[in-house]
């Protein structure tokens, strides 16, 4: 691979682990030689402490950098992966949160940050999908991208909700229910999987169904493949359906609004360094609760 030491960290601010390891991890990469740029917000924090360390707007700060060096946990993750997916910068995670599953260290591991320097790492490409929703004039009103899934679900949660789900224009269900989840392979460990859907291989071409608590026996899960595009539509009822992109870029359904979701034209690349499978990451991480 090609050696980088041009580093932008993304820590989440909100977590004050993550602000007790950033000095520790801000200490290892200058000492390596690493580049280091981060957002500007946090120049009043650290620029003190580290002038080397350039601050810019996040866009800019992940232009400068080969690689993005996440702290925090999964959620992190989720949050910068469609900048990186639409740069083209690699992600390195650094889980200081309970799952960890698209994360690749511990704070413990950060010497094997040396392998980054020595282009001694693999690429680990995933799916990445876009939501655009259209309203009654076949009008766009809201675009964005996700690695996880995209989740359509009742705005109150005493109410079900009504929705009907086609693939390339033909109808394939429609339910009442608390909502759906249509993910990528990455996304099948998350959301869709707590509802009942299955787990797919991060490279696998296709693309999961998952509705979440339906009120008929017949409406199960299912799979297509990635090229197909997938419509859901909620017709005019009392209760609102609410729209989440990987959990954090949301919408509220308008009446007649429809959305379409299809495979994205940027994938995100997940640097490893362990060399650890995907089903001895299932094994590690959702096996057994964690408290």
């Amino acid at each position: 691979m090609v050696c980088t030491n041009k580093v932008f960290i993304f820590p989440n601010p909100t977590r004050a682990n993550t602000q007790r390891a950033l000095p520790e991890i801000l200490d290892f990469l200058l000492s390596e030689g690493f580049s280091v740029t981060m957002e500007e917000r946090y120049e009043y924090m650290l620029g003190e402490e580290y002038p080397i360390v350039s601050f810019y707007p996040m866009e800019t700060a992940a232009q400068q950098s080969e690689f993005v060096l996440v702290v925090g946990g999964d959620g992190t993750i989720l949050h910068i992966a469609a900048l990186a997916a639409r740069l083209g910068k690699p992600v390195l995670g650094i889980n200081l949160g309970t799952m960890g599953f698209l994360s690749e260290m511990d704070m413990s591991d950060l010497e094997m940050l040396r392998k980054i320097k020595a282009g001694d790492y693999v690429v680990d490409e995933r799916m990445m999908i876009d939501a655009i929703v259209y309203n009654s004039n076949d009008e766009e009103v809201f675009f964005a991208s996700g690695l996880n899934d995209v989740a359509m679900m009742k705005g109150d949660i005493s109410k079900i909700v009504r929705l009907c789900v086609s693939v390339n224009e033909r109808k394939v269900m429609g339910f009442a229910g608390d909502g759906a989840v249509v993910c990528t392979p990455t996304g099948s460990t998350a959301y869709s999987l707590s509802a009942g859907g299955p787990v797919l291989e991060p490279n696998s071409p296709c693309i999961a169904v998952t509705p979440v608590c339906p009120h008929a026996l017949g409406i199960k899960s299912f799979v297509v493949s990635s090229d197909k595009e997938i419509e859901v539509v909620s017709p005019p009822q009392s209760n609102t359906v609410h729209l989440s992109v990987d959990g954090h870029q949301n919408r509220n359904l308008e009446p007649g609004e429809r959305t379409v979701i299809r495979q994205s034209a940027h994938s995100l690349s997940l640097i490893r360094l362990k060399g650890i499978g995907f089903y001895e990451r299932i094994n590690q991480k959702l096996i057994n609760e964690r408290f």
